[in-house]
């Protein structure tokens, strides 16, 4: 079905891409080279793609609209100039936003409970020293699975506000016991804080090959080795032990 749409389409004028696997650097990676000679505008609801625009697109190049599309009429359309947004906040943070927005929570990987994008982001701008040393290992290629599990847990203890000496096992009993003795109702089972050790380390080595992935450095890596499985030719995460 999609090589014959894009065949008619190509009859039509149309330039057709098709991606084997997941077309999201694709997407990116078209829009932004298309802008290198005329204003773009690439028309999508994904949050991913925007978080790729950030990281992908240049300031030097012309610029960079995106624009959601709306499917429901309450809902507005709303355009973001990339290219201003850019410059606003700088190379750093833009190539730094792929690790919040995939450890937070994207097509791809798991969201955390009561955790939003938003304090994660505060303190990514005010470089708190947690989340720098996290976004600093996990933009990087050849990193071990310890590293990088250790890194998560790190975080995640943060998020949770605990302490550089907590272990999460130990501050997930303590913010149960509060929230038990405090609640003026049932604590249902998404209420339960923070994630265990092993559901933190599982996503923090999916969420990391995924940032790979996005940032074209996953050609070596085996996502099987990342806490995926392959089924009927799509990878599914294992959440746990």
């Amino acid at each position: 079905m999609i090589a014959l749409i894009s065949t008619e389409l190509t009859k039509r004028g149309c330039q057709v891409i098709q991606s084997p696997g997941d077309a999201d650097v694709d997407t990116v990676k078209t829009t932004v080279e298309r802008s290198r000679y005329c204003t773009t505008t690439l028309v999508s609801e994904d949050t991913d793609l925007l978080i790729l625009l950030l990281h992908y697109s240049r300031t030097d190049n012309e610029i960079i609209y995106f624009h959601s599309d709306a499917k429901k009429q309450s809902k507005e359309h709303r355009v973001y100039n990339i290219t201003l947004l850019k410059e606003t906040l700088g190379d750093n943070v833009c190539s730094e936003l792929i690790f919040v927005h995939a450890y937070l929570g994207c097509d791809s990987t798991s969201r955390i409970f009561g955790i939003g994008k938003k304090s994660a982001f505060q303190k990514l701008v005010k470089n708190e020293p947690v989340m720098k040393s996290c976004v600093s290992a996990f933009i990087l290629q050849s990193k071990s699975q310890e590293d990088i599990s250790d890194l998560g847990k790190d975080l995640m203890v943060d998020l949770f506000g605990g302490k550089s000496n907590d272990m999460l096992s130990s501050l997930r009993h303590i913010i149960f016991t509060k929230k038990v003795a405090t609640a003026k109702a049932f604590v249902t089972a998404e209420q339960l804080p923070a994630p265990t050790s092993p559901a933190t380390r599982f996503h923090s080595l999916r969420m990391y090959f995924q940032i790979m992935v996005w940032m074209g450095m996953a050609d070596d890596i085996n996502p099987t080795e990342w806490r995926w499985k392959q089924e009927n030719n799509q990878l599914i995460p294992i959440m746990t032990e």
